[in-house]
């Protein structure tokens, strides 16, 4: 049994890749995470725990005759209580297993003395069907709302602990266990160009990826999955940069097609790219396209929006939490107005830098959407510049929110004058829904320059004044000579 003991004054840590540093407290075992971390949504590292060997503690007693003071000593041995466990870690090949007659006990020990703590954790997590033939629990780690934490009460033992980062560590817990750990992930970002947080429906959106390889990364693929919502369009991807060189599509990384379920693609970085890259950071460049089924955003409710959401795989190690970024679109609404009458027959056209919108009417005579060039160009899409009024409040959606629109009236009602001015800006704003009156006067516009015009008015009226004026000096005359 001399191995016995051996095992219990063994305090084993190991991890797969990483040292640790162990040091034993009291019931818990609590992770201490060195794990840099530059993504402000948070990421999680899961731990699993499997209580592989339970454990008897015998302590003694013993009295200072000189001093009278007590000191207790303990020794532990270390046992499983079904014939299945038993077999389990008898085929690791790393201990000797020892049936107790009177009780069902299978008492462990190693079988050589000089194993290593890593050479243990391997062989424990190869049991095939550890995840049922022993207890076991978990618990996580969030990054940055955390930097550690500790399992729940766990009863003396030996135990293997497990990770979404790839961690392989076996710990001897007769009491709290604290451990250090020095692995990093790779964290990743996602931004969406300043200028794209609000665009117009048909152009194209820019994001930016990047992702942090560990100096100490293990040669194991980086799978990037992005996700939109069907009011994007993915593009392409444009560039993908170590902070020095351009990295080769097919040759230093893929990208999938997108899969039309859920409307994603992936960018995958393969080990040896990710091995060539140690302690860089890849900056991934990529384009979506606004489509004609993006969600108008009202109002200032964050909800609205097209998100697009990445979320990262390294290996079978660790996968991030997913990181979010929106694009909004908006819309404006205008009235035709004389007084409170909403008034039908007026044309308009949204110009936009002098140019007519083609636009399509969603709703007859009360809603239009901005047109992709896909609609344009489809002779099978109506896609009309000019938008009649019908005595309804018109809406236009799909416009940028930080540009300046010109709502240009073409014509105005029959029996209205046209405006002065018939160009009115409209800058949508990204708060709420911008509302516009466009007054018009009852009355005909009379004409001047290049025809008769009031001319012939001006001449008749003469003719009445000087017919007038003859007739007075006659009648006076007359009277005068009688």
């Amino acid at each position: 049994m001399k191995n016995l003991k051996k095992i219990m004054a063994l305090v084993l840590v190991a991890v797969m890749m990483m040292a640790f540093a162990v040091t034993a407290q009291a019931g818990t075992i609590t992770i201490n995470s060195a794990a840099t971390d530059t993504d402000t949504e948070s990421d999680t590292t899961e731990y699993t725990w499997y209580q592989i060997l339970l454990a008897n503690i015998d302590t003694q007693a013993t009295v200072n005759e000189e001093t009278g003071a007590t000191t207790t000593a303990g020794t532990a041995s270390y046992y499983v209580t079904t014939q299945a466990r038993a077999t389990a870690i008898e085929s690791t090949g790393l201990f000797t297993v020892t049936k107790d007659v009177t009780q069902d006990k299978w008492y462990v020990a190693l079988t050589d003395d000089t194993t290593t703590a890593e050479a243990i954790a391997t062989a424990l997590n190869g049991i095939a069907n550890k995840d049922t033939l022993f207890e076991t629990g978990t618990f996580h780690q969030d990054y940055p709302n955390s930097t550690n934490v500790s399992s729940s009460d766990l009863a003396d033992g030996y135990y293997l602990i497990t990770s979404t980062l790839g961690d392989k560590l076996v710990v001897q817990t007769l009491g709290d266990v604290t451990i250090n750990t020095k692995n990093t992930y790779p964290p990743v970002t996602k931004t969406v160009a300043e200028t794209d947080k609000s665009a117009q429906i048909g152009t194209d959106v820019t994001y930016t990826l990047t992702v942090g390889i560990p100096a100490n990364a293990a040669a194991e693929p980086i799978v990037l999955t992005d996700t939109m919502t069907e009011g994007l369009t993915f593009k392409s991807v444009d560039k993908v940069n170590n902070g020095t060189d351009d990295l080769t599509v097919t040759t230093d990384y893929e990208v999938s097609a997108v899969n039309a379920t859920d409307n994603s693609f992936t960018i995958t970085f393969p080990a040896a790219t990710v091995t060539a890259n140690k302690g860089k950071t890849l900056t991934i460049t990529y384009k979506a396209t606004l489509n004609e089924k993006a969600v108008v955003a009202v109002g200032s409710d964050d909800s609205d929006g097209n998100d697009n959401t990445v979320k990262l795989d390294y290996g079978n190690k660790y996968i991030s939490k997913p990181v979010t970024v929106e694009t909004d679109t908006q819309e404006f609404k205008f009235d035709k107005v004389d007084g409170s009458t909403k008034l039908p027959g007026a044309i308009f056209e949204v110009h936009l830098s002098g140019t007519a919108l083609n636009l399509v009417e969603v709703a007859a005579g009360e809603t239009y959407r901005v047109a992709t060039a896909a609609e344009i160009a489809d002779d099978s899409v109506t896609t009309v510049t000019q938008i009649t009024t019908t005595g309804k409040q018109i809406t236009v959606k799909g416009v940028d929110g930080d540009l300046t629109y010109q709502l240009v009236e073409t014509q105005a009602p029959t029996g209205y004058n046209m405006p002065d001015n018939p160009s009115t800006d409209v800058t949508p704003g990204t708060e709420n829904t911008v509302e516009i009156t466009v007054e018009n006067n009852k009355g005909a516009t009379l004409p001047s320059t290049g025809g008769i015009g009031t001319t012939i008015f001006y001449v008749i009226g003469a003719v009445f004044v000087l017919a007038a004026g003859v007739l007075l000096v006659t009648k006076r005359r007359m009277s005068a000579e009688k």
